[in-house]
């Protein structure tokens, strides 16, 4: 390898690096809220159904941003935009940490952190794809790690932090972590073409934009449902407080290493990719099922295969979206991530009224035929991407 060759490969493991720490930090109030429940619900005296409003406002407004942020990054470019995010979530969650003295106040700033979450995710997806990297399937892998990454911190944040130091601690961590992202964005992103970027237009029809937001919003309900109750559920099956928080964390890591799994694989596969995506999700949700039962034992492995499987498609469905519509990435994920957003609102608030109404049982049971239901669809546009 040449010293020009070493130095690119440095220079693209660096933005990888960046975009994977921006993912965390602007993804992580989205996941640490799930993982709080307990605490906060206690704190502030809310039911199971009401504090499912509280999660669910966190992607409705990332449902209502997520088009714009789109549209916003092609005409700003990736590093102006992942600025303003990161500083936007270290002003709210500095604020829900110091601040919130009342749970309407803790919603409100929790659907900035959506809303800046939607914004985040289209300029991360639009700065790797822009970077021409040789192996976009792994980049892509190493990206959406930040999420299942971020569900791991929230999870380890329970035993160590909101046991100890209080719930409000947790969101100090967060501000912490996007403190991190932020400079690594000012060193490692540059500005760019931004001439290049406005006159991109997505390769992918509308038709198939539309049926793979669909698609995702139903596969997005299941894995809300799995990110917000897996530590509620633990307790309710159980298991102590600090060991579920284990369990979420243990299975977010699971997910992580099947996401990395088939990221090395991805650029090299002669599969479709949305047919990866339908084959995972229709496995995990024999995990998500398994966790109906309410048996503590089954409930421990039902999380592994749920969170290993189930969250293992986002790989296949980003690569997909991403290599089909290159410069014009941000716009086109702006739209299929609506779709994420929308079905991951919809889940917290509808599985909280289950879990209020029908106990945990239903509640595993809807969201396992879900991502059933997400799994078809996604299969069936298999050849649009």
């Amino acid at each position: 390898m040449t010293a020009s060759a070493r130095a690119q490969t440095s220079t693209d493991r660096r933005l990888v690096a960046t975009m994977v720490v921006a993912t965390v930090a602007c993804v992580y109030p989205g996941f640490l809220v799930g993982a709080v429940s307990v605490q906060v619900s206690d704190d502030f005296g809310v039911t199971a159904g009401h504090y499912g409003w509280a999660m669910s406002t966190y992607f409705l407004a990332a449902t209502a941003t997520s088009i714009f942020g789109g549209r916003l990054v092609q005409r700003i470019g990736p590093r102006r935009q992942l600025t303003g995010c990161l500083l936007l979530t270290i002003v709210s969650q500095s604020l829900i940490a110091a601040a919130a003295q009342s749970f309407l106040t803790m919603v409100l700033l929790l659907a900035v952190c959506g809303a800046v979450n939607a914004l985040n995710q289209t300029a991360v997806n639009l700065a790797l794809t822009t970077a021409r990297l040789p192996r976009l399937g792994l980049a892509i892998a190493l990206k959406q790690s930040g999420m299942p990454s971020a569900a791991m911190v929230s999870g380890a944040a329970v035993p160590v932090l909101a046991l100890t130091l209080g719930w409000r601690s947790t969101f100090v961590l967060g501000v912490m972590l996007a403190l991190v992202a932020l400079v690594l964005v000012q060193l490692f992103v540059d500005l760019g073409s931004i001439e290049t970027l406005r006159s991109a237009r997505p390769a992918s029809s509308r038709r198939a934009l539309g049926w793979s937001l669909v698609g995702g919003s139903f596969l997005a309900f299941a894995a809300g449902g799995l990110t917000s109750w897996t530590v509620a559920s633990g307790v309710d099956a159980g298991l102590s407080e600090g060991f579920a928080g284990w369990m979420l964390s243990l299975g977010a890591a699971f997910g992580i290493g099947w996401r990395l799994f088939w990221g090395v694989r991805t650029d090299a596969m002669n599969t479709r990719p949305y047919s990866m995506a339908a084959g995972l999700a229709a496995l995990g949700s024999i995990g998500t099922l398994g966790l109906a039962y309410g048996s503590a034992g089954l409930h421990i492995a039902s999380t592994f295969l749920a969170f290993g499987a189930g969250w293992a498609w986002p790989v296949f469905t980003n690569f997909g979206i991403m290599r089909a519509n290159g410069d014009a990435a941000g716009s086109a994920s702006g739209v299929t991530q609506m779709g994420i957003y929308l079905g991951v609102f919809a889940g917290p608030l509808t599985t909280g009224w289950m879990i209020d109404e029908h106990g945990f049982g239903a509640m595993w049971l809807l969201v396992g035929t879900c991502m059933l239901i997400g799994a078809a669809l996604t299969f069936w546009i298999r050849e649009e991407f």
